[in-house]
């Protein structure tokens, strides 16, 4: 799993969605390159960094509330799943995202965040990450001393 860089084209694209307030995900050709997450709060009685702070949690809560197997595969399962599905969470763990860019919007009576990956992950019959000691799939000499590899 590598370390991801914090990327201004990727929030642009977010910032972009999330200041239309539109609920709705893109299609893949309004941010080619991009996976996107969104969540909605339906309050404004927070601020914008509460708002994705709860958008965050609630994004990767989604494997200890719905599970995943325990060989990481993302089956084409997930996609029946629904509203139970991992989508979210797979998003943000995906093993080779190098790229991430988020933006917040208060939108009257609720708060969208938007957060961009790239590549995102979510690919049927990939691993989400490979299951095994911290930075055994790294190149040589290229895990960063917090468990994560450089790219």
């Amino acid at each position: 799993m590598y370390r991801m860089k914090y990327d201004c084209n990727a929030e642009s694209y977010a910032h972009q969605h999330a200041g239309s307030c539109n609920r709705n995900r893109l299609p893949p050709s309004a941010m080619p390159g991009y996976k996107e997450n969104i969540h909605v709060l339906n309050t404004v009685q927070t601020t914008p960094a509460g708002a994705i702070q709860n958008a965050l949690a609630t994004w990767w809560s989604e494997l200890a509330r719905f599970g995943m197997r325990s060989n990481m595969m993302f089956y084409p399962s997930e996609a029946r799943r629904g509203a139970r599905s991992v989508f979210n969470w797979a998003k943000m763990a995906w093993w080779n995202n190098i790229i991430l860019g988020c933006s917040v919007q208060n939108c009257g009576r609720y708060y969208l965040t938007v957060c961009m990956y790239r590549p995102g992950g979510n690919f049927f019959n990939q691993y989400v990450y490979q299951v095994g000691a911290v930075c055994s799939g790294c190149p040589r000499g290229q895990c960063d001393g917090q468990a994560l590899c450089r790219w």
